[in-house]
């Protein structure tokens, strides 16, 4: 069952990302990957992002999908952020907001797994790699159960 669970989020990771790059055109959407830890479980986090784009003002949609390894168990987080941006004076670098849910399911070592459903809260940063990218930094609370909070650096190529 976990090695399934595994190659089924690869195979998610995949189709995330070419749906994406192929949204990433100049509308002003984009996509990524990104990093970090997580506590409570205490793991190694990789994901996947995507910038779907402007809805409203500075609101934005940015779905990702995040696997977190360590603890004795593997995670696989769906997050569905909508953040919303607060441009600095005199800079291209933003501060956001992240409000969103995330569906988690856990898969221990041993034993049977779990689905969760839970609220993420958090802040971020996002500052520009050249012409075409950005780099961001985001420190997440998870509300419910799911990990308590996730520091996560990341890239987005694409539009701006």
């Amino acid at each position: 069952m976990r090695r399934f669970a595994l190659y089924s989020m690869v195979v998610c990771c995949f189709i995330f990302m070419s749906a994406a790059a192929r949204a990433a055109d100049d509308s002003g959407k984009s996509y990524g990957i990104r990093a970090g830890i997580s506590s409570n479980p205490d793991q190694f986090v990789i994901g996947a992002q995507a910038d779907m784009g402007e809805v409203y003002r500075q609101v934005r949609v940015v779905p990702s999908i995040d696997a977190g390894f360590g603890d004795h168990l593997t995670t696989f987080a769906f997050n569905g952020d909508v953040q919303l941006f607060v441009p600095l004076p005199k800079s291209l670098a933003s501060l956001y907001g992240i409000a969103g849910p995330t569906i988690m399911i856990w898969t221990p070592e041993h034993g049977d797994g779990d689905t969760e459903i839970g609220l993420t809260l958090g802040l971020g940063a996002r500052m520009p790699l050249g012409d075409s990218g950005w780099y961001n930094i985001e420190a997440r609370l998870g509300i419910g159960d799911i990990p308590d909070v996730r520091v996560l650096l990341g890239v987005f190529f694409g539009g701006r």
